[in-house]
C-alpha cells in the first residue's frame, strides 16, 4: 500500500545523489517526470528544495533543514501503509513482552489459536512491557500478554500506572517467586527455605526486563531480609538459570520458565521461599476500542484455556487462576 510518499522519496534521492538523472534511473522513471514531481513538491511546501545549474545540482538551505523530515514521512508512512495492510486483512496484532518466547502456556495459547482458526493472520510484536499499555492505548496492538506483579495496580511501573487498569484482563495462571539453585550449594537439598535464611546469602538478581516494577518488588524483599542481590551478565529471568550453575549461587526463579536438563553434577532444582509471599501472574491484556472478530476470538480462547495455562507446566505452588475481568459486575440484590 502506497500513501504517496512517492515525492518525498524522490527528493532524497536527488539529495543523495544530487543528481536528477541518477536519481531517475534509481526509481525507473523518466527525469522529466521525476522533475516535475519535485517542483510540485516544492510548490506545496513554498520553497525550493535545490538549486540547480547546468552540470550541478545543490541542495538549498530550506532543503537542507527539510531533508531529515522527509526521510522521517517515509519511515512513517511505510509504518502506517503496513498497519492499513494488517486492518484490510484482518491481521490480529498481539504485543508480547521480551523474553517470554520460553513460557509454554504462552506458546500453548498461540500455537492453539493457530491451529483452531487457521485462517486468521496473526502478528505478534514484541515489546517492553510498558510499551505495551502504551500500544494498548494508541491501538497500535489489540491485545497484550505480560508477566506482571499479582496484585493491583501497585504492581505497575510509574509508567504504566494509570493505564494498565483501563484495560480489560485475564490472569491465565500465577507462580510464586522462588529461588533456582544450583548443585552443590546449602539449598539444593531442601524443597523450601524461610525467609530469615537468605540473610547474608547471593542470589542472582533480576533485571528490569521483565518491567520495571516487577524488579523492583522483588529486589527489596529479598533485601529486607537481608540477602546480598548479584548481577549477573544478564539479568532476564530465563538468563539467570543459565547462569545459576556458573556462578554456584541461587538465582531469582519466576517460575515460569522451565529448568535445563540434567547437566554434570545434577540439574536446577527450584526452591520456595516461605514468607516471602511474591507471586508473578501471566496476564492477558485487550483494547477497550471497538474489537474485530479475530480479536475476540483470540479473547474467547483464552478465556477458555486460562485454567488449563495455568496448570501446563507442574511446578511447586503453582496457583491457577480463572479468568477475570479490572471490575467485574456485581450481582443484583
Amino acid at each position: 500500500m502506497d500513501l504517496d510518499a512517492r515525492p518525498y522519496r524522490y527528493f532524497v534521492t536527488v539529495a543523495e545523489k544530487l543528481s536528477f538523472r541518477r536519481a531517475a534511473e534509481a526509481h525507473n522513471i523518466s527525469q522529466p517526470a521525476l522533475s516535475a514531481q519535485i517542483r510540485e513538491l516544492e510548490r506545496r511546501l513554498g520553497f525550493p528544495l535545490f538549486t540547480r545549474t547546468r552540470h550541478n545540482v545543490e541542495l538549498t538551505a530550506q532543503g537542507t533543514l527539510f531533508l531529515d523530515n522527509a526521510r522521517r514521512i517515509i519511515l512513517e508512512t511505510a509504518l502506517i501503509g503496513r498497519a492499513a495492510e494488517e486492518i484490510r486483512r484482518d491481521w490480529l496484532r498481539v504485543g508480547i513482552a521480551h523474553h517470554m518466547a520460553g513460557i509454554p502456556e504462552r506458546n500453548a495459547l498461540i500455537d492453539s489459536f493457530l491451529a483452531a482458526r487457521p485462517d486468521n493472520r496473526l502478528r505478534i510484536h514484541g515489546r517492553a512491557p510498558a510499551q505495551l499499555y502504551q500500544e494498548l492505548a494508541d491501538g497500535m496492538i489489540e491485545v497484550a500478554i505480560n508477566l506482571e506483579v499479582a496484585g493491583s495496580g501497585a504492581s505497575r511501573s510509574a509508567v504504566e500506572t494509570g493505564m494498565a487498569d483501563e484495560f480489560p484482563r485475564i490472569v491465565l495462571g500465577r507462580r510464586p517467586v522462588a529461588l533456582a539453585v544450583p548443585p552443590g550449594h546449602a539449598f539444593h537439598g531442601v524443597d523450601a527455605v524461610a525467609l530469615s535464611q537468605l540473610d547474608g546469602c547471593r542470589i542472582g538478581s533480576l533485571s528490569r526486563a521483565h518491567g520495571v516494577r516487577l524488579s523492583e518488588v522483588i529486589a527489596r524483599g529479598l533485601r529486607q531480609a537481608g540477602a546480598e542481590l548479584v548481577n549477573l551478565p544478564e539479568g532476564d529471568a530465563p538468563a539467570l538459570i543459565r547462569y545459576a550453575p556458573i556462578f554456584g549461587i541461587p538465582v531469582i526463579s519466576l517460575g515460569w520458565f522451565a529448568m535445563p536438563e540434567e547437566r554434570e553434577g545434577g540439574r536446577l532444582k527450584q526452591v520456595a521461599v516461605e514468607g516471602l509471599g511474591i507471586e508473578t501472574e501471566l496476564v492477558a491484556i485487550r483494547s477497550r476500542r471497538p474489537a474485530r472478530a479475530a480479536v475476540d476470538r483470540f479473547w474467547d480462547l483464552m478465556k477458555e484455556g486460562a485454567g488449563d495455562a495455568a496448570g501446563a507446566l507442574p511446578q511447586a505452588g503453582v496457583t491457577p487462576v480463572r479468568p477475570s475481568e479490572p471490575n467485574p459486575p456485581r450481582p443484583s440484590p
